[in-house]
């Protein structure tokens, strides 16, 4: 996967995660538009939080 372009501080990253994830424990599994949604939105979160944690760390990817 490639990392994102933008790169957010370690602190915004962890507060968008973990809003995205609340979001997805809300989500209908029967909902299917809802889930890919969801698994999206996780997707982008995961990146943006393990590129602000290796740029805090100085690791380039």
């Amino acid at each position: 996967m490639k990392l994102p372009t933008f790169v957010p501080s370690v602190p915004v990253a962890i507060e968008a995660a973990r809003e995205y994830l609340a979001q997805a424990e809300a989500v209908d599994i029967h909902d299917h538009g809802r889930v890919i949604e969801s698994h999206a939105s996780l997707t982008v979160a995961l990146g943006q939080l393990l590129a602000a944690l290796d740029a805090e760390q100085g690791v380039n990817q």
